[in-house]
């Protein structure tokens, strides 16, 4: 009983560290897109525009692969010794990325860009936010699980496999997930986008 109370509160402290180090990146790059200035703003307005106009539709698998890709990446992070920096430094760069993409959207256009962001950024991250955070959390965790030595020898090869099995099927359930936000993305936002 005390030794789950114990893993319950590592892993909520873990989560929590995560979740301040993504709010943290979130915030710099909203501050990184109001330093921009006007030029920066301008070329920013300039690129949403061609990319709301382009008439080719951007593939599932382009799609896909472009959260998979940092899905897979906090999950490899999870099995390296130094795999804390990976892990923590992606969910850091998405954050940093995100709050940056929404600042502008939201500088460039005023009021309008605030529903911009609402339906051109919001319903995909909805989920990949929470699957993202969520695997940086597990992969520190796991990192952690995999140098504790506090079962019996005789356990410990059935524990690792284990762990190494509960890894596997967040892995497996996170990209089910992203799938599921890489379709939002090609046929959810695009219609609400277009009647903005």
């Amino acid at each position: 009983m005390y030794q789950k109370k114990k893993k319950m509160l590592k892993s909520e402290k873990i989560l929590l560290l995560v979740c301040i180090c993504f709010l943290l990146g979130v915030a710099g790059g909203a501050l990184a897109a109001n330093i921009a200035g006007q030029s920066g703003k301008e070329a920013f307005a300039l690129f949403l525009k061609k990319y709301l106009t382009m008439e080719e539709d951007v593939s599932f698998g382009y799609v896909f692969w472009k959260y998979l890709k940092y899905d897979l990446l906090i999950w490899v992070g999870g099995w390296l010794s130094m795999g804390i920096f990976l892990s923590g430094s992606i969910c850091l760069f998405w954050g940093i990325s995100l709050g940056f993409t929404t600042a502008m959207m939201m500088a460039s256009y005023g009021k309008t860009g605030v529903l911009l962001a609402m339906v051109g950024v919001m319903p995909q991250n909805l989920i990949l936010i929470p699957v993202y955070l969520a695997m940086t959390s597990a992969a520190m965790y796991y990192l952690f699980a995999w140098e504790e030595d506090i079962f019996r020898k005789g356990a410990a090869k059935r524990e690792k496999r284990k762990r190494k099995t509960e890894y596997l099927i967040l892995l497996t359930a996170s990209v089910v997930l992203i799938c599921l936000a890489s379709c939002i993305e090609i046929y959810v936002t695009p219609l609400l986008m277009k009647n903005i």
